[in-house]
Parts: C-alpha cells; sequence; structure tokens
C-alpha cells in the first residue's frame, strides 16, 4: 500500500504494470467498457493492452489514471479525464512510444527508487 501521497509515481503501459506491484502508478489511455456497476472500467492502455482499473463512478474517452500497480490492475486514486476534442486527438502510439523510451534510459531519472 502507499504511504505517502507525495511518493513519485512511475508512468506504465499494460506491459509494464506488473513490474509495478504496490506501488504508485500512472496510466494512460482509453476508456474501453464501463462495468454497470461504476466500480470500475477497462482502459485500452498506450501499447493495447487492457487494464481493469477500479474507481467509484463512471468515464468515458480518455483517461490518466493514477494510483498502485496490482499485476495487470491499477487501485485508482485519482484520475484526470480529456475533453472529448482533446481525446480525438491523442495519439496512443506516440504516447506508448515515449514511455518505451523513458524505461529504455539508463539510471533512469524519472524512474523511482525502489
Amino acid at each position: 500500500m502507499v504511504s505517502n501521497a507525495s511518493e513519485p509515481s512511475m508512468r506504465v503501459n499494460g506491459a509494464l504494470l506488473p513490474m509495478y506491484t504496490g506501488q504508485k502508478v500512472v496510466l494512460v489511455g482509453t476508456v474501453a467498457q464501463v462495468d454497470p456497476s461504476g466500480s470500475s472500467l477497462m482502459v485500452k492502455a498506450s501499447d493495447g493492452k487492457m487494464v481493469m482499473v477500479t474507481l467509484p463512478n463512471p468515464l468515458q474517452g480518455v483517461i490518466e489514471v493514477h494510483g498502485v500497480g496490482q499485476g495487470q490492475k491499477v487501485m485508482c486514486q485519482s484520475y484526470i479525464t480529456f475533453p472529448q476534442m482533446q481525446a480525438d486527438k491523442f495519439d496512443a502510439a506516440l504516447y506508448d512510444e515515449a514511455l518505451k523510451l523513458i524505461q529504455s534510459v539508463r539510471d533512469n531519472p524519472w524512474k523511482p527508487d525502489m
């Protein structure tokens, strides 16, 4: 569990998420399906993988999720939704390439100490 809200978070895609189980993560993707109860949704991550996100209210469009990685799930602590006009212009493939580049940097300055 996360003990301090000011701890850094790692930006991840669906494939990277299991590496950060129990740690704060940021996931950006497109809402693919909302559970009828409104307590969870499936997000298509930038790498095309589907990730279950638990949250209190249903959403649609592009969402940036801040939470704790739990294998192929994220326990949502907060999220940001993008206006549909911006969501329509979101380039998931380009965002995913940026994630891969960040992960490939030796002595990665963006990666929280573990």
